[in-house]
């Protein structure tokens, strides 16, 4: 059974564009996200009490999937925009005894 990836990535906003521009620019790339081959998931949060902190919840078959989505052409646009900066970023997995096999 393959033990799926979670990355939970803290960003901040760059204070200089309009919010409204960060946002539409960090769900395009939620979006982009999607459609890579071992991302399951890819989901953007917005921090209500701090305006300029966003937390993107990402889940991925493998390692594999991680490494594939930092080659991606749309991962290198996004990070040439300067839309947000990386704050932090923690890689997590279930434990083994809390995954099931899915009902047949």
């Amino acid at each position: 059974m393959r033990q799926p990836i979670f990355v939970t990535a803290e960003l901040k906003m760059n204070a200089d564009l309009l919010r409204s521009d960060v946002i539409s620019a960090i769900e395009q790339f939620c979006l982009a996200m999607q459609s890579e081959d071992g991302c399951l998931q890819a989901i953007a949060t917005y921090d209500q009490n701090n305006p300029q902190r966003i937390i993107l919840w990402e889940q991925y078959e493998d390692r594999s999937a991680i490494e594939a989505h930092f080659a991606m052409p749309h991962t290198h646009a996004f990070i040439a925009t300067g839309v947000a900066e990386l704050v932090q970023v923690f890689e997590t997995q279930a434990a083994v005894s809390s995954l099931k096999e899915p009902a047949k």
